[in-house]
């Protein structure tokens, strides 16, 4: 008896459930390992943080370019956002606010002074929000570059038929 088949063994209920469970999976790895680096980040010190820090960031950008190169060459962007300037600049503008939050908390806990820690929210929300527009941009482009290519080749695997 052969204990390894590369044929799938589920049937089509199965097998969509188990792409759920992956999914899910993937998320919660995703989301875990983002929250343990913010964590680390924020209630840890200063030393030697880039060692501590190495492995989770390596796995949780792996995972990140992995996603984005998978979405991109498959010609999927998301199930709810469109890929529109409009939205990417309202996404852009909402994480780099996050972010910016994120690293002005920071500056106030190492140095207590509220004008620098505001200062590091400016500064932060302005470089954030100008690189992630711009990355969103270049991606959304990509995206529909391929998209329309992928449309062409089922157009031309119709007209075959």
């Amino acid at each position: 008896m052969k204990w390894f088949s590369k044929k799938s063994t589920l049937d089509e209920m199965q097998e969509l459930k188990l792409l759920k469970l992956e999914s899910r999976g993937f998320w919660i790895g995703f989301i875990g390992l983002f929250l343990v680096i913010a964590a680390q980040v924020l209630f840890c010190g200063r030393e030697n943080m880039d060692r501590t820090l190495a492995g989770e960031f390596i796995v949780f950008l792996c995972m990140g370019i992995y996603l984005i190169a998978g979405c991109l060459r498959n010609g999927i962007w998301d199930r709810h956002l469109s890929a529109t300037p409009k939205v990417n600049i309202g996404i852009s503008v909402f994480a780099a606010a996050v972010t910016a939050l994120f690293n002005a908390l920071i500056s106030y806990r190492n140095y207590q002074d509220v004008f620098a820690a505001l200062s590091v929210f400016a500064v932060c929300f302005l470089i954030f929000s100008a690189g992630l527009s711009v990355t969103l941009c270049v991606c959304s482009a990509l995206y529909r570059r391929r998209r329309n290519r992928l449309e062409e080749e089922s157009d031309d695997n119709d007209t075959l038929k």
